[in-house]
């Protein structure tokens, strides 16, 4: 049941992460229509970087014990599909736009797990607490 929970947690991390990146990708513009070639690449950094903390979080979440292992998957993912997709655009891209998006997803990821661990000592502590008025 633990490893299916794992592998849980790093399919669903990933498709939340794509569901936001492709879900705020609208929001881009199309280079190839006139926009800002530039501005569409740091926004689009940007949606990775939002996509990925909030997948980690979700991965964290799901995974309910060891959160970094199982988001360090969820960033492996990420890092692996990053250079599939290097390698078909070839250089249609500039360097170190592909070389920022592969890096900052799998770190942005750990922030989200970071932020998820931070949330659950909260938590339970608050669980642990008597409610006011009673000892």
């Amino acid at each position: 049941m633990k490893v299916a929970r794992s592998v849980l947690a790093v399919i669903v991390g990933f498709v939340v992460f794509f569901g936001v990146v492709r879900m705020l990708a609208g929001y881009a513009g199309n280079p190839d229509e006139g926009d800002a070639l530039m501005n569409y690449l740091l926004f689009s950094v940007l949606i990775t970087v939002v996509g990925a903390m909030v997948a980690g979080f979700v991965t964290a979440r799901i995974a309910a014990s060891h959160e970094f292992p199982h988001t360090a998957a969820l960033g492996l993912l990420m890092v692996i599909l990053s250079v599939i997709s290097m390698r078909q655009q070839g250089i249609a891209e500039p360097g170190w736009y592909q070389t920022t998006i592969a890096g900052c997803g799998p770190i942005s990821a750990m922030l989200g797990a970071a932020i998820r661990l931070l949330t659950k000592s909260r938590q339970t502590a608050n669980r642990n607490t008597p409610p006011a008025g009673r000892p």
